[in-house]
């Protein structure tokens, strides 16, 4: 069962101017004044007397008025205004401009051509999905985070189970969302080639697909490989809504086989048939409805519901955050005071669980929300409470004692 969740679940899956003044003009000098000649006063005559005739005075040349000479003048000094000499123009170093930056505003989303195509887009170390799979009525919840991605553009996951204790699911996928192998098939690694395909990572509306490939099983004694097919169609755009939101989607419509290559002694064998919604966006399932009919040791149909819970994607900035992605057993230290500690995540982020040391018992109660923001009540055993706090990632929590147990640090695993 573990296989068939992982395998469902994992498939998709920047002027200057110058100027003078004129000088003041020179003044002009008086001209000098005219000599005024005076005229002698006439002579009365005199009627003649024995007396003799005084003389006459002769006339007095009036003193003429003496002309002013005048002052030398020194002629003005003339400003010749500079004449401006226009500048020889320096060329300018080329400045590279400073650019400045623009208000941000949320990028215009351009929509591709009406049902396609849409391709997968660029994974990234740290992307992380949750699903919830319901099969007859028994609900776990995977979570699969991006642990490293290859020049090709293929990436590995490291995958949890809600239910599950033990290693790690590792998952390894090739560029185009092929699995190439997981170690989730019987406690060892099985290979796939081609890489196994559930639908073509770009695709449209009508695109039609026949996929095949080989499983090998190289640790198994009995079943050492299986032949998987998937044959479908993209039937259509909808508009999809599960817990981690309503997206618009590629419906796809498919029928697999995983079958048993050996003619004799076969262990068991599936026939599927599967509807699942995978974002136009984020080209992640966002949910899938499948009915499986497996004949083999022992005969039996069942019915599967999965859809995304919660998910972050660092190349479309898309994310929806829910504490269920911490879902599952988680063990650690608390130091010596607390010793080591079990606990367990519910779906909706209730922590319960104890701690044991040397010297005493200890009950752990709290909560992990959807940030991953940790409040641990540690209640000792006819003893005092207090409380610890942390933060939380995918698959470590941790932070620093305090009170009687600090210093030093507590730290939990996911199982």
């Amino acid at each position: 069962m573990r296989m068939r969740l992982l395998g469902l679940i994992s498939a998709t899956a920047l002027t200057a101017c110058g100027g003078g003044s004129d000088a003041p003009p020179a003044p002009t000098p008086a001209p000098a004044l005219p000599t005024v000649p005076v005229t002698p006063p006439p002579v009365v005559p005199v009627t003649p007397a024995p007396t003799p005739t005084p003389p006459v005075t002769p006339p007095v040349a009036p003193t003429p008025t003496p002309t002013p000479t005048p002052e030398p003048i020194t002629p003005p000094v003339v400003v010749t205004p500079p004449v401006p000499t226009p500048p020889v123009p320096t060329p300018p170093t080329p400045t590279p401009p400073v650019p400045t930056p623009p208000t941000p505003t949320p990028p215009t989303p351009v929509a591709p051509p009406a049902g396609g195509p849409y391709t997968l887009p660029a994974r990234t170390v740290g992307d992380f999905v949750t699903y919830t799979d319901v099969t007859m009525g028994w609900k776990v919840s995977v979570t699969q985070r991006i642990m490293k991605v290859n020049a090709d553009g293929g990436w590995e996951n490291a995958d949890s189970a809600s239910q599950e204790k033990g290693a790690q699911t590792i998952e390894v996928f090739d560029g185009k969302g092929g699995i190439l192998s997981s170690n989730s098939y019987a406690g060892c690694t099985a290979t796939y080639a081609p890489a196994a395909m559930q639908a073509p990572a770009t695709a449209s509306v009508g695109d039609t697909f026949d996929f095949a490939s080989t499983m090998s099983i190289p640790c198994s004694k009995e079943e050492t490989s299986r032949a998987l097919t998937s044959k479908g169609k993209v039937v259509g755009i909808e508009s999809k809504t599960v817990p981690a939101g309503t997206f618009s989607t590629l419906k796809i419509v498919s029928s697999e086989t995983n079958l048993d290559k050996r003619t004799a002694n076969v262990y068991v064998n599936y026939w599927v048939e599967k509807t699942c919604w995978r974002d136009i966006v984020t080209g992640l399932i966002v949910a899938c409805n499948t009915s499986t009919t497996s004949k083999g040791s022992g005969d039996v149909s069942f019915s599967s519901a999965t859809e995304l819970v919660s998910f972050g994607q660092a190349s479309t900035n898309r994310e929806y955050l829910d504490p269920i992605r911490f879902a599952g057993p988680w063990s650690g230290n608390f130091g010596a005071y607390y010793g080591t500690c079990d606990v367990n995540v519910s779906y909706t982020g209730v922590i319960t669980g104890s701690c044991k040391a040397t010297a005493r018992t200890t009950a752990v109660t709290g909560s992990v929300d959807k940030a991953g923001v940790v409040k641990l009540s540690m209640s000792v055993a006819g003893g005092a409470t207090e409380t610890q706090s942390g933060q939380a990632a995918l698959f470590d929590m941790g932070g620093q004692l305090a009170g009687a147990a600090a210093a030093g640090a507590w730290a939990l695993k996911h199982k």
